[in-house]
């Protein structure tokens, strides 16, 4: 997938801001990808972004660098299609469970 980062660091996207609570406190995430935009907000801030992305429909990944990390109360809504289609979607792949033999 190929992207542009709102605040480029690189070919990556710098967050504009350190939100992040301290540890053994719970912060709120809310992502918004919609026609290859994506944007990241922390604690009730927008501060992270990507345009143009390659891929408009595909997975959502939750990970953490270098440190353990809990989630809780996931929510995720589809939105409408918008202007993704076979060629802008990411590929369905087959649930590890169905390779084990």
């Amino acid at each position: 997938m190929t992207a542009s980062p709102e605040n480029p660091r690189g070919n990556r996207s710098k967050s504009v801001e350190h939100r992040c609570k301290g540890k053994g406190e719970w912060n709120k995430y809310v992502v918004v990808a919609v026609d290859g935009n994506v944007k990241l907000s922390i604690n009730g801030k927008f501060v992270n972004g990507i345009r143009d992305a390659s891929m408009k429909k595909g997975y959502l990944c939750l990970e953490s660098e270098g440190r353990e990390i809990h989630f809780r109360t996931i929510r995720i809504m589809e939105l409408p299609g918008g202007m993704a289609n076979e060629k802008n979607t990411v590929d369905e792949i087959e649930p590890a469970a169905s390779k084990i033999k």
